[in-house]
């Protein structure tokens, strides 16, 4: 019974809505006569009688529902409805114009235009139009458009379009495109394109596009097929083909060409290493180096057998680069020879891993010979920062050329020397 009573009034308001819009179609193409004034009950009880859609007015108060023609002025009402077009200010429950809306409405539930529209509108639900639109739309839900979008889309759920969009969207939920999109773009869930996305994108969870351009950042993923900017996210960035930067605990994409900042960053085209090194303090370290061939980011765990009291142990984050001497010196002389710079922060453990405040900070100069099959030996110079809160953290340098405390913490600044040799080509 309950689906009998449903599927009957969907058929009714289906009917209902195409008889309506057949209505609309059909008083495009008649002409309008004017009136100052027309003051409507209902449709066909009013100043201009069963002949409403025959004129616009400069000013039109609907006591509870009007079907105009059109509008020319200003209009109030529960349920504003003219055939041809809205120009001026409106303010009701709910607008609808059959053809291009114009000016400022304000409707408690929905704003419609079948045409283009052109100024403000603010709805308590829905803003939707079939045409182009430029202007400012603010929806407690929703924000629909079919055609190309210049303006502000502001919405309490979701902002959607069909075609081009240039300005600014922010919804509390989503906000979905169809075709390019232009500007800034602003959701506490995601951001969505299935075309082309260029400008600034801030999702709360995710944004995808299928081609992007411009600067995306997300709570969780950020995804695209083609990627030329910058993503940052709080879990992953992914594409299919990127230039730029990428900033994300993971990052991952068939080729990429830029500087990747992540624990893992893995790309089909870039380098898949293990390096194995020592340092003057004592470390031993085996790291997992991934990233493009010029710059990589590497996460690594070390152990220093020297102190023999306690299990010593570190894990760390690495980002450098790498150069091939021959290529950047444009001398095949140089063969075979590279060098590599970078940075790392370890955190050194005693025992079972804990929250440690001794902090090793050391940047590397290294130059290294290629040798075969994958195999690299290198060496060089280190500048090395201990921060620690432990008087025992000064066994792991045998001597500072600087050393002092600060608050509760102590720290050593020494120059050191790095050996190591790197395994698998890239």
């Amino acid at each position: 019974m309950h689906c009998f009573i449903y599927r009957a009034s969907s058929a009714v308001l289906l009917l209902v809505s195409l008889l309506l819009i057949s209505e609309l179609s059909h008083a495009q193409q008649r002409e309008l006569k004017e009136r100052k004034v027309r003051i409507t009950l209902l449709p066909g009880i009013g100043t201009n009688g069963i002949n409403a859609t025959d004129y616009t007015a400069r000013f039109s108060l609907n006591l509870l529902a009007g079907y105009n023609g059109g509008l020319d002025g200003a209009e109030i009402g529960p349920v504003n409805i003219n055939t041809r077009y809205t120009r001026g200010f409106q303010a009701g429950a709910l607008n609808i114009s059959g053809g291009r809306m114009e000016g400022f409405n304000i409707a408690g539930a929905a704003n419609y235009s079948r045409r283009d529209m052109n100024g403000v509108q603010v709805a308590g639900l829905v803003n939707a139009s079939e045409g182009n639109l430029q202007g400012i739309q603010v929806a407690g839900i929703a924000n629909a458009n079919w055609q190309s979008l210049l303006g502000i889309q502001v919405a309490g759920i979701t902002n959607i379009s069909r075609s081009e969009v240039l300005g600014i969207q922010i919804a509390g939920f989503v906000n979905a495109n169809y075709g390019r999109a232009q500007g800034i773009y602003i959701s506490g869930f995601g951001n969505f394109n299935t075309g082309t996305a260029q400008g600034i994108f801030f999702g709360g969870i995710v944004n995808a596009a299928r081609d992007f351009q411009g600067f995306s950042s997300a709570g969780v993923v950020n995804a695209t097929r083609n990627m030329n900017g910058i993503q940052v996210s709080g879990l992953v960035n992914t594409a299919y083909r990127g230039t730029g930067i990428q900033i994300a605990p993971i990052n991952v994409a068939r080729s990429f060409r830029g500087i990747p900042v992540g624990l893992i960053s893995a790309y089909g085209d870039g380098r898949h290493n293990i390096d194995v090194w020592t340092t003057d303090g004592g470390f031993s370290h085996i790291g997992l180096k991934l990233g493009t061939t010029d710059i990589y980011n590497m996460l690594s765990v070390g152990y220093n057998p020297l102190i023999r009291d306690r299990d010593v142990w570190s894990w760390g984050w690495t980002i450098g680069s790498y150069r091939d001497l021959a290529e950047r010196r444009n001398n095949p002389d140089y063969e075979g020879w590279f060098t590599k710079s970078d940075f790392s922060i370890q955190n050194i453990q005693e025992g079972r891993a804990a929250i440690s405040l001794d902090n090793l900070f050391t940047y590397r100069m290294m130059i290294g010979r290629d040798f075969a099959s994958g195999f690299k030996m290198y060496a060089g110079p280190t500048l090395n920062l201990l921060v620690s809160k432990q008087e025992e953290a000064n066994e792991y340098t045998w001597y500072s050329l600087f050393s002092g405390s600060t608050r509760d913490r102590g720290w050593r600044f020494w120059a050191g020397l790095t050996i190591g040799m790197q395994l698998f080509d890239h």
